[in-house]
């Protein structure tokens, strides 16, 4: 009995994640985790791949269930489930292996979709181990909340067997039915919801996935030279170094009898073997790896060689796949974030009221007309004013805005303010008014050190981009965000700001920046800033880039890492400041 390996293993995965983040895990994990690439592979039995499932949710399953979701990731499960998360609807997406000839659970199964009046009906038949079908259900409700919006919700579930069904309790509100007689799941809904746009629609992504498995089509049977053909590929580490000759050599054939073989079976080695390659480099791009590594894993010479391969064969380049893959990511493994993020209360009328001021009516008289009936806010505004690095110490909330902060940099700290204000009590962080602190030195040394290189417009939406973009901090240290606790472990634990963030991309799937955007998305802020943040996700490609993450790291290390001075003119020096940035900066630190 066969199944999707892909699928399976990104299942396990994602067990492995959740009961490491639990403190549940013990030397049964590690026994999974050697067992996955066999998993992968279609090595393992199904029936020992239900045992392996049953192992790691035993005595745990309500537990498990609560944040299952959280934890699978649709571009680890293979390219029919990525397919489906990027299509315009639900119709759409059952529709997906018919477009990408791979099944969703195994090559046995058969899906049909019935309507009738208002009700859909999901209808799946296949052979494997009832204990898996609650696993199954879980995708499926991920999918459609994820393709239909979070409201989403099944009317009937009808099951062959009760193992397992405690996954479901706490993520579904469906009637659950086990007939133990019948031989397929049912899962039920309002018609309604097949074609609720989707927000993730990427009809782009789905033809780089659908070219990129058009090779699959032509298998007819296990015997096929194209199967055999994919087999030799499977003993190289590095497909892009592939040959025909060495391909030839591992059949027993010589190069004339293996081009009269390819000739009769009317197969391109060259278009079998570039669809092979790309099909690893969109696993590994969408699964967040980075176009350099996935570069050397490949076994391309260079970085060139790969991009202008892997955007031959898709369309489009490696690092806008890489990017929509990170969205993908963050969304699906992080629901818990944007969880939080959603249950924030509105920000106060005044300071809601200042960020929506047109740019004509920022003036200093109107800030100072706003903030001075509100005595918590004005009294934030005097203390951040008077810091040394702002000048001589302000009077009153006429000179904090006027000349020592700017009427741009008020409206800015106006968001900071609500955000410390909602997050302090609720942080698992002891310090919260610090992390605002960083944000603020962020902008002062981008200010010192770059605002000479770019006009008055840039320079507006850069500041805010400095400023906000480490404001998922708060987010991410939150009371109520499920891997609070361990987030803030691995923070004191760091070496670096930078050491964190690429440590809760890689552990976590969260990248820093674009969480930003989930709290300023919520409070009316849709500008190009929060394009800009997610841009910041691939790591600095451009110089402007670069700048913004070398001031974040200055700021953060200097209050929070114990970096000395010495240490950050040599991260700045590496970044190639001149001498009189080495200075500015290290004024501001001062004076900070």
């Amino acid at each position: 009995m066969t199944y999707t390996g892909t699928f399976w293993s990104a299942v396990l995965r994602a067990l492995l994640s959740l009961r490491r983040d639990k403190q549940l895990n013990t030397k049964d994990d590690e026994q999974v985790v050697a067992l996955l690439p066999r998993v992968e592979s279609n090595e393992v039995t199904a029936q020992q791949l239900a045992q392996l499932c049953d192992m790691l949710v035993a005595e745990n399953t309500a537990l498990t269930g609560q944040s299952l979701l959280g934890y699978l990731d649709f571009n680890k499960m293979g390219a029919v489930h990525c397919y489906a998360s990027l299509s315009k609807d639900i119709r759409s997406a059952l529709s997906a292996s018919e477009n990408i000839t791979q099944a969703w659970f195994q090559p046995e199964e058969t899906l049909q979709l019935c309507t009738d009046d208002n009700v859909a009906t999901l209808v799946l038949k296949h052979t494997l181990p009832v204990s898996l079908v609650p696993f199954q259900i879980a995708f499926f409700l991920l999918l459609f909340r994820h393709l239909a919006g979070r409201d989403f919700e099944f009317t009937a579930i009808d099951v062959p067997a009760t193992d397992n069904l405690a996954l479901l309790t706490p993520i579904s509100r469906a009637p659950i039915t086990a007939a133990e007689q019948q031989t397929q799941l049912r899962l039920s809904f309002n018609s309604d919801w097949l074609y609720r746009q989707s927000f993730f629609h990427s009809p782009k992504l789905q033809q780089v996935l659908a070219r990129n498995f058009q090779q699959y089509a032509l298998q007819d049977s296990d015997n096929s030279l194209l199967v055999t053909l994919l087999k030799a590929f499977d003993t190289y580490t590095q497909p892009a170094r592939i040959r025909a000759e060495g391909i030839a050599e591992k059949l027993n054939m010589n190069m004339s009898t293996f081009r009269r073989t390819l000739r009769n079976d009317e197969i391109s080695f060259s278009a079998v073997l570039k669809g092979y390659i790309h099909e690893k480099s969109v696993h590994y791009l969408l699964s967040g790896k980075k176009v350099d590594d996935v570069t050397d894993l490949l076994g391309f010479s260079d970085r060139r060689a790969f991009d202008r391969s892997f955007k031959e064969f898709t369309g489009v380049s490696p690092g806008q796949l890489r990017q929509i893959g990170s969205r993908l990511r963050f969304q699906r493994g992080n629901q818990a974030l944007v969880e939080v993020s959603d249950n924030l209360p509105p920000l106060p009328e005044t300071i809601n009221e200042i960020i929506q001021l047109p740019d004509e009516q920022l003036t200093v008289a109107k800030l100072v007309a706003l903030i001075s009936p509100d005595p918590v806010f004005q009294a934030h505004i005097m203390g951040k004013a008077s810091r040394a690095v702002y000048g001589t110490t302000p009077v009153s909330l006429q000179q904090a805005i006027g000349r020592n902060l700017g009427v741009s940099q008020v409206r800015h700290l106006a968001v900071l303010f609500a955000a410390q204000q909602f997050l302090t009590v609720q942080s698992v962080h002891p310090d919260v008014a610090k992390l605002i602190d960083a944000m603020l030195l962020s902008h002062n040394l981008f200010h010192a050190l770059f605002a000479n290189d770019y006009n008055e417009e840039q320079l507006d939406i850069l500041n805010q981009v400095v400023m906000f973009g480490p404001l998922s901090l708060l987010l991410i240290f939150h009371a109520e965000h499920i891997s609070g606790e361990t987030l803030y472990a691995q923070w004191s634990q760091s070496a670096s700001f930078d050491a964190f963030v690429q440590q809760l991309d890689a552990e976590f799937n969260v990248c820093l920046y674009g969480a930003s955007s989930l709290l300023l998305i919520n409070w009316g802020i849709t500008s190009e800033v929060n394009q800009m943040l997610w841009q910041l996700c691939r790591g600095g490609e451009s110089l402007m880039q670069q700048r913004i993450l070398l001031c974040h790291q200055m700021a953060f290390n200097s209050l929070f890492f114990d970096s000395d001075n010495s240490t950050l003119s040599d991260i700045s020096q590496e970044q190639g400041l001149s001498a009189a940035q080495l200075s500015a900066m290290q004024s501001v630190l001062e004076k900070w």
